[in-house]
This record gives structure tokens, C-alpha cells and sequence, in this order.
């Protein structure tokens, strides 16, 4: 019996076929009622009004029987499935709230991440303790039960205390290192760098009991930079020979460093104090390395990096 032309066939599912490949003269098989006849390419047609069916094929052994036919009733190895470009919903761009004292201190470190990848956050500064602890704080409670400053939230998240909120905005900005050892680095680096800063508070806020008098901050002052506190940040660049503590780009413990290291040389002019950078010459090369980053230069021209460094209404003696 003939192959019959009428009746087409259903296709299971929808499918794409790729047609650039069947030329004239070539052999396939085409399918009519559920049996496979052997035919041959007479044509392929690009018109739209043959987009169903661009096929023109002749039946082999039944002279007279050419019929436009589409993919779905034909097989060839020359006949390819298109596949469908999977099309991803795009991401909205991350969105930060940030909440910290209006100083540097550690406001500075986050700051100058978020401008460094270019996000798009919202400052919040807290000029007084009743902004924080009556205004803002009690919502932060209702989302965190450990609200403190510095926080930062993003969508559902909202991150305290500063060396989690530091590990989040690595995880969500990229910059907690590139492979495992990077971020091992990264994150003792984040601690160490973390008992600088103590050491540094123990100096100027006569609260800490530490340095009760103008005259014993002085005297503290020196003693803690002819110890060189960033010794071991050096030894770390020396042994690493990267450009940055933990490779070749900058990672969150990065921008907690080099404000370490901007506090004290400003620390250091005040006192009259050696330039802190005279035994440290890796640490040098790295200070004047990201203090040239492009992407930083709007910050370090906003009045951002003007604010205090420490809080002057809490009687620091060096702000």
C-alpha cells in the first residue's frame, strides 16, 4: 500500500527542528500512519508560509508521491533537534542597608566595600545614642535578637556583629577569597586584624580604662607602635609575594587592614611618632596600592572618609 498523505500525525511534545543540515538527494525516512517509508530530499524551504512543514520529500518506489513534511515525521541523521536557549529571570541587584556610628571606625571598612563593587546601599549614620537606641535599634531587635552596630540587612537577611556581617557581605559580594586556602587566609586575617583595632580602642576611649589620662594615652601610644602591630600583616605579604593579603584582588580583610593601617599612621603624625611604615615596606606598597584603586576614589573624596575616626562625643583622644 501507498503512503497516505492525509492525516497528520501529533506530536508528543513540541520540538524545534534544525533543517540546515537535509540537502537535495538526500536519503531519510519519512512516517505516515505509524509506518516508516524510505524517501529522498527533493527541496528544503525557508518560507515562512512553509514553516511547519519545509521538507518536500519523494517517496522511494512510489512515483508521484512528493508531500511537505515537518520535523516531527522525519529521521535522519541530518536532522538536528534545536535546542531552546534556557532563558534565566534575571536577579534583582542586591540592595544594603548599613547602620554605624557617624565615624570611620569600622563604618569605614564596609563603606569602602560597598564602593569597591559598585552596590548600591543605604548609610545609615547615628549621630547620637538616642538615633540608635531609641530610634532605630527596637526595628533591628524585631529582625535580630543581637542588634548592635555595625548591622547590615539585604532582603530578608539582617547580619550583626561586625566580623558576620564582614563573612555575609564576602559570601554576597564575592570577596572572601578565591579557593580554599584564599578564604581560610581571609577569615584569620579578619580576627587578627580585629585585636589591632582592639588595641587601637584601648588607646583612645578613656572608658576602657586602659588609658585613663591624656599623659597615658600618650605613653600607650608609643609603646604599641615601636611594638609594630603589623608585623605579622608583613611577614604574611612576604610570604604570600601577592598583591593583595590574599591574592591578587582585594578580600574583605583587605579593607579592615589598610583602615588599620591609615588609623595609625594619622595616630602616629598626631604623636610625632616614626613613620609606621619605615620596617613594614610590603604593608607600604599595599597601603598606596588600593589607596590608588579607581573604584575607591569617590570614596576617599566624599565626606565619608572625613568623618571622625573615633567618636569624639565619647571623649576619644585620638578622633
Amino acid at each position: 500500500m501507498a503512503p497516505k498523505k492525509a492525516g497528520a500525525q501529533k506530536a508528543a511534545a513540541p520540538k524545534v527542528y534544525d533543517y540546515s543540515d537535509l540537502e537535495k538527494g538526500i536519503k531519510l525516512q519519512v512516517n505516515s500512519e505509524g509506518t516508516w517509508y524510505a524517501a529522498e530530499v527533493v527541496t528544503v524551504s525557508k518560507a515562512k508560509a512553509k514553516s511547519k512543514a519545509p521538507v518536500k520529500v519523494s517517496y522511494v518506489g512510489y512515483e508521484g508521491y512528493d508531500e511537505w513534511v515537518g520535523g516531527d515525521r522525519l529521521r535522519s541523521k541530518a536532522l538536528k533537534v534545536a535546542k531552546k536557549e534556557e532563558t534565566k529571570p534575571e536577579r534583582a541587584p542586591l540592595e544594603f542597608e548599613f547602620g554605624y556610628w557617624g565615624i570611620r571606625g569600622l563604618g569605614a571598612v564596609f563603606r569602602m566595600m560597598f564602593e569597591y563593587k559598585g552596590a548600591k546601599y543605604k548609610d545609615n549614620q547615628y549621630t547620637t545614642g538616642e538615633d540608635w537606641f531609641k530610634g532605630d535599634k527596637p526595628k533591628i531587635l524585631e529582625k535580630n535578637p543581637l542588634a548592635n552596630l555595625p548591622y547590615v540587612t539585604c532582603g530578608n537577611d539582617t547580619i550583626c556583629q561586625t566580623n558576620a556581617c564582614l563573612s555575609y557581605l564576602g559570601s554576597r559580594l564575592r570577596m572572601s577569597g578565591g579557593g580554599y586556602k584564599a578564604r581560610q587566609m581571609n577569615e584569620q586575617l579578619l580576627c587578627e586584624i580585629y585585636d589591632v583595632r582592639n588595641t587601637m580602642i584601648d588607646m583612645v576611649y578613656p572608658f576602657k580604662e586602659v588609658c585613663r589620662t591624656e599623659e597615658e594615652h600618650k605613653a600607650k601610644v608609643v609603646k604599641v607602635l615601636e611594638g609594630g602591630p603589623f608585623k605579622k600583616f608583613e611577614a604574611i605579604l612576604e610570604k604570600g609575594d601577592t598583591e593583595y593579603f590574599c591574592g591578587k584582588t582585594p578580600c574583605t580583610s583587605d579593607f579592615h587592614i589598610w583602615e588599620m593601617l591609615d588609623q595609625h599612621k594619622m595616630l602616629a603624625e598626631k604623636h610625632g611618632q616614626p613613620d609606621i611604615f619605615t620596617s613594614i615596606p610590603k604593608c607600604k606598597a599595599f597601603y598606596d596600592r588600593f589607596r590608588a584603586l579607581p573604584q575607591l576614589q569617590k570614596y576617599f573624596d566624599s565626606d565619608a572618609y572625613k568623618l571622625p575616626v573615633n567618636n569624639q562625643g565619647a571623649g576619644a583622644y585620638f578622633a
